[in-house]
């Protein structure tokens, strides 16, 4: 009698943690409704956005925005500048508009 009564208690509690984390799941962006930023260089780099400081990426860190859904479909494109300083001064520029979906990798360049 005593396991049927705690069981009775625990089924309301299931319930309630899988509504949870189907909630919080649903939350969560898609892939194609982000821009991913990824620091490939092998250092620290600090990240700028049209002039002000966006952030600072360890290596092998990377950092997500969520644009606006139609931001690259408007005329003209928005001016967005991301660029990339390391730490020995090695510069990196993303000249295109911060569109969802997209990833910029900042990253060495492949040796010739």
């Amino acid at each position: 009698m005593v396991q049927s009564a705690s069981r009775k208690r625990i089924r309301p509690l299931a319930g309630a943690v899988v509504l949870v984390t189907l909630a919080l799941a649903a939350c969560q962006p898609y892939r194609d409704e982000i821009f991913l930023i990824v620091n490939e260089t092998g250092e620290n780099v600090v990240v700028t956005w049209s002039g002000g400081v966006y952030t600072s990426l360890p290596p092998g860190r990377s950092t997500e925005k969520i644009p606006p859904p139609n931001r690259c479909r408007v005329t003209p494109l928005p001016d967005d500048r991301f660029t990339a300083t390391t730490e020995t001064g090695k510069r990196y520029t993303y000249a295109r508009p911060m569109c969802p979906g997209e990833t910029w990798h900042i990253r060495k360049p492949f040796p010739s």
